[in-house]
């Protein structure tokens, strides 16, 4: 499949007033996304990776949240051959896509590596956050609080304001269960390693989905290897 097929820039047109919403995520065989210590780089292979930096470049906005900001410190900017030839990105990178941190109290620190300027930045933060110390190194957009963290629907509107139609959903475990539960997930794109770690975080945690009655059921779109791994194309059943 075509980077664009995978992240289904066909059906971008088919929500209306907010991004097409793609959830990826790597996990072990046994669904873990990450050790017990949080650890988690590396357990998809470099071929994954490189082909998330594709993904990543295919959409105009890639969202994580605090806690994966906390943990990871990632950089989030898309980077392709020409900074780093062992990558293998064959897709042409023009204009860097937002890096948005979902960050209700604001605890990303101003020395945080995705606040530098290789790719425009974006901080969300509760409305009675002090986000005194991002003003100068980042766009700060105030949101209403969710029961967990802040209204995911508000933030979709921001983004699509500013003409995000394709957003790469990156995690963590609480933000993706706060998108699946409102229904705003469109796509998942999940790289499975052939490897077990028994403990750790799963994909999803939290949520609003309790008993069997409520599960989400998916429809397979594609199913092929990326180097040692699987990776999976799957979009809900409407």
């Amino acid at each position: 499949m075509h980077i664009s097929e995978l992240v289904g820039a066909d059906e971008w047109h088919k929500v209306d007033g907010r991004p097409f919403v793609v959830y990826k995520y790597a996990a072990t065989l046994d669904g873990r996304i990450a050790a017990a210590d949080s650890t988690s780089q590396w357990i998809t292979s470099a071929e994954s990776r490189a082909e998330v930096h594709a993904l990543r470049a295919a959409c105009q906005a890639t969202v994580v949240g605090s806690g994966t900001q906390q943990a990871d410190n990632p950089h989030l900017a898309v980077r392709s051959m020409k900074d780093d030839p062992k990558l293998k990105v064959a897709v042409p990178v023009n204009e860097q896509p937002w890096r948005v941190i979902v960050d209700t109290n604001a605890r990303t620190p101003a020395d945080a590596r995705v606040l530098d300027d290789a790719a425009p930045t974006m901080i969300a933060v509760a409305e009675d956050a002090d986000a005194s110390h991002l003003d100068d190194v980042a766009t700060v957009v105030r949101l209403p609080r969710a029961q967990v963290g802040v209204d995911v629907e508000a933030l979709l509107r921001e983004l699509h304001q500013r003409g995000v139609r394709g957003m790469f959903l990156e995690g963590g475990p609480t933000l993706a269960a706060s998108f699946v539960s409102a229904g705003l997930v469109d796509r998942i794109v999940a790289y499975v390693a052939p490897a077990l770690l028994g403990r750790g975080k799963s994909g999803l945690e939290g949520g609003t989905i309790e008993t069997m009655d409520d599960i989400l059921r998916c429809e397979l779109v594609d199913v092929a290897r990326s180097g040692p791994d699987v990776r999976l194309i799957a979009r809900p059943r409407t």
